[in-house]
């Protein structure tokens, strides 16, 4: 115990291998066009040559689960002729919003012989219902009985990969007491490490007592008044 939007293509989807990126400045192109540009010099002449593609940005929704473990998407991509290429994508455990993955040389094509631009997945995470998110810890509420707050006893905690993970409550348990589960939380970029996963209790206060629980507690308060407390 511990104390984009997505589609699925026609035909088979081409494989592309990326790389994380830190922000750079901002991209709007949603398609990809041919361009040709020609430098002028100063005696008035064109001189034409290789011109790479442009870099094109995708907007690529995912949930929290899928940035803790890591996911595969096909994407599909309009062409300037407006056919539609299919692309499965790596999205790699560990992004945030605002993650770049870069696609290398899928991005616009390029002219007179010059290589193709890339593609840059713009990431953005989903919230999540259970879990807030801080860099790489994960923060959330576990519900306890009031009597396992008193007493102690155990409390399981929920993950992004759906498992439950024990943890043991020692006896008098503040409500809104924290407890870090080491390595727990989301998993580094580019290393091996986790943040940590932080669980916040929250007693319940029992409902529906009986006449007799009443009475306990009555004797509960009674002893406790006598003691100054």
């Amino acid at each position: 115990m511990l104390a984009a939007s997505a589609a699925t293509a026609p035909r088979r989807a081409d494989r592309a291998s990326i790389s994380v990126t830190r922000p750079a400045r901002a991209r709007t192109l949603a398609t990809f066009s041919s361009s040709c540009s020609a430098v002028r010099g100063r005696t008035g002449s064109r001189r034409s040559g290789p011109v790479r593609g442009r870099d094109v940005d995708y907007g690529l929704s995912i949930s929290l689960e899928e940035a803790f473990a890591g996911t595969q998407r096909t994407i599909q991509l309009q062409r300037s002729d407006g056919s539609l290429q299919a692309l499965e994508v790596k999205i790699p455990a560990g992004v945030t919003d605002g993650s770049r993955v870069r696609v290398a040389g899928k991005g616009g094509p390029g002219s007179a012989g010059g290589p193709a631009g890339d593609l840059y997945l713009v990431i953005s995470v989903s919230p999540h219902p259970r879990f807030r998110r801080e860099g790489e810890d994960l923060h959330t509420t576990v519900r306890v009985p009031l009597y396992a707050a008193i007493l102690g006893g155990e409390a399981f905690v929920p993950t992004p990969k759906g498992t439950r993970l024990a943890l043991r409550l020692p006896p008098e348990t503040r409500n809104g007491q924290r407890f870090r589960l080491a390595g727990q939380g989301m998993p580094r970029l580019a290393s091996r490490a986790r943040g940590d996963l932080y669980a916040e209790i929250e007693v319940q206060l029992p409902t529906g007592l009986s006449d007799r629980e009443r009475e306990l507690f009555g004797e509960l308060a009674a002893l406790r008044d006598g003691r100054g407390q």
